[in-house]
């Protein structure tokens, strides 16, 4: 019979320490993984609007600084934001993401096309910028290697 008293006594504390356990564990996951996974789908979806959004001054090769600032912006985060992933190339097989050396291939192609961008006129000249022919070309490979490694849309 005292067994029974103990058995009956032990099943709550069990049930408490599995339920806590089970808690920390589902924390971890979420903080470790889903989270930074949301956050670099969530950089990888802004990258892809500014491309959209801009997509006719990248083609023609446009200067703009700002601009360029902006991609050389979103290469770095697209690299920052995949970094804290802890196991990527599991988060990557779980939620489709792109491997790793596809995120620092397409980090490559937006600082292409950042520095290409970059407004090359010396201080003070403030006659207006002719586009470049050979960036325009560089950019729009550019486009289409970035709409297959990160899997997006760049250009319409």
């Amino acid at each position: 019979m005292p067994s029974t008293v103990a058995f009956q006594w032990l099943t709550p504390v069990f049930t408490i320490f599995g339920g806590i356990a089970i808690f920390i564990v589902s924390q971890i996951v979420l903080k470790l993984v889903i989270e930074p996974v949301q956050q670099f789908k969530n950089a990888i979806g802004l990258t892809a609007n500014s491309l959209l959004r801009h997509q006719a001054k990248i083609i023609n090769g446009v200067e703009d600084d700002e601009l360029s600032g902006k991609m050389l912006d979103h290469a770095a985060e697209l690299i920052s934001k995949a970094e804290v992933i802890t196991v990527y190339n599991l988060a990557a097989l779980a939620f489709q993401l792109p491997s790793r050396g596809d995120v620092v291939k397409a980090a490559k192609e937006l600082i292409g096309i950042g520095n290409h961008m970059r407004d090359k006129r010396p201080p003070g000249n403030y006659v207006p910028n002719q586009p470049s022919a050979l960036y325009a070309i560089k950019n729009s490979d550019s486009l289409e290697k970035l709409e297959k490694l990160l899997k997006v849309k760049t250009v319409i």
